[in-house]
């Protein structure tokens, strides 16, 4: 497996890199929608958006070398993720995969363009990690279905336009058979939209209820009762990926600095710990390097997406409680504050990295696919 650069694939490198220091946004504009916007327009335009859309879809038919290189250099650079970056992800290759032509011609372009925000919806109450328990409910009525159900944890919910929905056409057979995937105008009459104020302030995540909610046929994606393979296919995208190491690099370099600053790098309680976590990162790096191998060989391996996700995710709850650790009492205060060496990132970020086991699938969850599908063990209840 060589997965060394070309030299036209490192001139490519300085190219995006060079890009990007011109041309990210600064830090005070990273919570404004409109700058937001912008900044997804000047990656379209740079050809830095939707790296692995094919061209004839406006995308920008990057290799899958290219594609790493270029999340490489924003995960280096610290440069916000497009602010559609579910539609860029997920929604928009399950419409290129599964979508008609006129679904393509209609919902492509606006993704790309930032000119329609788009949102999942996915978990339940009561079945959040069970998405094919989902009880949202799609009944024919001529050319329409008619919804009715809850939806939560919907991210960006409260400035998205469109819904990419799986809900329940079907109670006859195996659960997971009677899904069905809706596009779903956020602007429908019967729609609720409810923010969630989360542990760090932000209100990110929301509830969605939807009430004799009329949608279009021809906004069904894919055949009715395909909903799990559309969705399965999507959230393989959300679990892997190599930018997660290389952010794993930075935060490992944080952290280092800090142990330096808080002069406790010669405790050798404290080099257990951090070298701990620098062997853990070069672990983050293998699967990382093994899902661009997949990638290269046009394989899917939803087993090692979970183990990445699981691995991924715990490690970065792992650095943020080294950082407040470090920190001792310091490290309570919030962002922003004066007071602690690192203006209270760590503090943020150790809340914030408790949803990073929930969501797209929990540890347990996570856990168990290993555990079923690789090792043969039983499932676990």
């Amino acid at each position: 497996m060589d997965l060394s650069f070309t030299a036209e694939e490192e001139t490519f490198r300085a190219r995006v890199r060079q890009w990007i220091k011109d041309n990210a946004p600064k830090s005070d504009e990273r919570r404004d929608l409109e700058a937001m916007r912008t900044w997804q327009k000047r990656l379209h335009h740079g050809g830095y958006l939707g790296a692995g859309w094919p061209k004839e879809h406006g995308g920008a038919g990057l290799s899958p070398m290219e594609q790493a290189v270029l999340n490489e250099e924003l995960a280096r650079a610290n440069a916000p993720g497009p602010i559609n970056a579910m539609a860029i992800w997920w929604v928009g290759p399950a419409i290129i995969k599964y979508g008609t032509e006129d679904q393509k011609k209609r919902f492509l372009a606006p993704i790309l363009a930032a000119e329609e925000i788009w949102a999942t919806g996915y978990s339940e109450p009561g079945s959040g990690s069970d998405m094919a328990a989902a009880k949202c409910k799609a009944e024919r009525d001529g050319d329409d279905y008619i919804v009715n159900g809850q939806k939560v944890w919907t991210t960006l919910a409260h400035i998205s336009d469109w819904y990419f929905i799986l809900v329940r056409t079907s109670s006859e057979g195996p659960k997971w058979a009677g899904l069905t995937m809706l596009l779903i105008d956020l602007k429908s009459p019967g729609i609720e939209v409810r923010p969630i104020r989360q542990i760090t302030g932000d209100s990110e995540f929301n509830e969605v209820f939807l009430h004799d909610v009329r949608v279009p046929v021809a906004n069904r994606l894919g055949a009715e009762g395909q909903g799990w393979e559309v969705v399965s296919s999507a959230l393989i995208n959300e679990r892997t990926g190599i930018a997660g190491s290389i952010r794993a690099d930075q935060t490992l370099e944080r952290i280092v600095h800090l142990a330096h600053k808080r002069g406790v790098s010669a405790d050798p309680v404290w080099r257990q710990r951090v070298s701990d976590l620098a062997i853990k990162t070069q672990i983050t790096k293998s699967f990382g390097l093994r899902a661009m191998s997949d990638q290269l060989h046009g394989r899917i391996n939803i087993h090692m997406s979970a183990a990445m996700k699981l691995f991924s995710t715990e490690l970065s709850q792992r650095f943020s409680e080294a950082g407040v650790d470090m920190l001792g009492a310091y490290g309570e205060l919030w962002e922003g504050s004066t007071r602690t060496p690192d203006s209270g990132r760590w503090h943020y970020q150790f809340l914030y990295d408790r949803s990073m086991t929930i969501a797209g699938g929990t540890s347990e969850v996570q856990r168990n696919i290993v555990a079923h599908r690789v090792l043969g063990l039983p499932r676990g209840t």
